[in-house]
C-alpha cells in the first residue's frame, strides 16, 4: 500500500512543487505585512484539501483502476492508500497552520486564540470536504463529481451570508462567548472531521468493491 501512496505523490510532484513555491511566496508577503497570515493559512488549507481530486483525474485518464483492481492488495487497500494520501496532505496543512501560529506573535499579527481557531476550523473544513467528495468521486467519476466539489466549497459560505443578511441568523452573541469555549469547540471539530473520514472510507470501499471497470 505504501507504493500506492508513493505513486500519488510522484504523480502530483510537479503540482506540489508549484504550490510549494506559491505558498512560500504568500507566506513571505504575510511576513512582510501585505496579507494577514490568517488569510494565507485558510487559503493554503483549502487548496491542499482539494488536491486529492486531481489524482482521480489522472487515474481516470490513465485508466489506472483497471490495473489497480488486478493487484493482489485488494480493492479496500487501493481505497485505503488514497485516503492515507489525503490524510498526509491534511497533516501537511496542519503543520503549516502550526507554523503560522508560531510566526504570528513574532510578526505582531492577530490574537493567538483567533489564529488557532482559524487553523482548526479550516482543517475541519478540509476534512469535511474530502469526507463528502471522495465517495462521490468513486461513485460518479472525477469529472462529474467536480460540480459537487464547487457546490460544497461555496454553498456553506453563500448560505451563511444570506442567512445573516436576511436576519435569519444573529451572530452578535458570538462576541460574548469566552475564548476558552471557542477553542474547546474548535478543538473538537477536527475530531469529528477525522471520524467522518473513517466513515467516508467505509462508504468509498463499498462503492469501489461493487464498481466495474
Amino acid at each position: 500500500m505504501t507504493g500506492l501512496v508513493l505513486k500519488d505523490f510522484l504523480m502530483m510532484r510537479k503540482t506540489l512543487k508549484t504550490y510549494l513555491i506559491f505558498f512560500a511566496l504568500y507566506l513571505g508577503m504575510a511576513i512582510a505585512g501585505i496579507f494577514p497570515i490568517s488569510i494565507v493559512t485558510s487559503m493554503v488549507t483549502v487548496i491542499i484539501a482539494i488536491l486529492p481530486i486531481s489524482t482521480f483525474v489522472y487515474d481516470d485518464a490513465a485508466k489506472w483502476d483497471r490495473y489497480a483492481v488486478s493487484l493482489p492488495l485488494g480493492r479496500r487497500k487501493v481505497v485505503g492508500a488514497r485516503y492515507l494520501f489525503i490524510a498526509l496532505l491534511l497533516l501537511v496543512s496542519a503543520a503549516f497552520g502550526l507554523l503560522t501560529i508560531v510566526l504570528a506573535p513574532l510578526m505582531g499579527q492577530g490574537e493567538l486564540t483567533e489564529l488557532a481557531a482559524t487553523v482548526l476550523v479550516t482543517i475541519t473544513y478540509g476534512l469535511a470536504l474530502n469526507d463528502i467528495v471522495i465517495p462521490l468521486v468513486y461513485k460518479l467519476g472525477a469529472e462529474r463529481a467536480r460540480m459537487y466539489l464547487y457546490i460544497i466549497i461555496f454553498a456553506p459560505v453563500i448560505l451563511l451570508f444570506l442567512a445573516v443578511r436576511l436576519g435569519l441568523l444573529d451572530l452578535s452573541g458570538l462576541s460574548a462567548i469566552s475564548e476558552g469555549t471557542v477553542l474547546l469547540v474548535c478543538s473538537l471539530m477536527p475530531v469529528a472531521g477525522v471520524a467522518g473520514l473513517g466513515l467516508s472510507y467505509l462508504i468509498s470501499c463499498r462503492i469501489y468493491e461493487k464498481k466495474e471497470f
